[in-house]
């Protein structure tokens, strides 16, 4: 079961960043549109984006809370987790700098519908939803770093 839901999760990861991607994209392409616009154009990328990110995070939630080798361990040995790097990472810093991230989408879309005019709200998405990619590809562990996986995990 473990596996499983490892390779699910690390196949959504694309989902998020191609979400992230087409968000970023849509609110830099509609800043040039007219204020006279009431409706925010391309809400559709946002929902997707926020969306994929909440699914990653039931995956991650799964594994963190039930399946994962790492937590557990760090779990049963809580004064172990900051000494040893691979479980600080497991168990602290790659789910904090995803819930980081889900925290910069949410602000982003209530900051971005609250705004006093459409220039502003689409300012607010594209830098809200910049920092939440730029925080997701920080904590992601890529490849080639102490915590690295592979990119396209198919189970084992």
């Amino acid at each position: 079961m473990y596996n499983a839901m490892l390779a699910i999760h690390s196949w959504t990861r694309w989902v998020v960043l191609v979400a992230a991607v087409a968000a970023l994209v849509n609110a830099a392409r509609s800043l040039g549109a007219p204020d006279s616009d009431a409706k925010l154009p391309g809400r559709l990328y946002d929902t997707l984006f926020m969306a994929s990110m909440d699914l990653q995070l039931l995956f991650g939630l799964l594994l963190y809370f039930g399946l994962s080798p790492f937590t557990k361990e760090a779990m049963s040995n809580i004064g172990s987790v900051m000494s040893t790097s691979q479980l600080r990472f497991w168990s602290i810093e790659h789910p904090f700098g995803m819930l980081v991230a889900i925290v910069f989408v949410r602000v982003g879309r209530i900051t971005s519908g609250n705004a006093a005019t459409p220039a502003s709200a689409r300012k607010k998405r594209l830098v809200w939803f910049a920092l939440a990619l730029l925080v997701v590809l920080v904590s992601i562990p890529w490849p080639g770093l102490p915590n690295g996986r592979p990119l396209f995990r198919l189970g084992e």
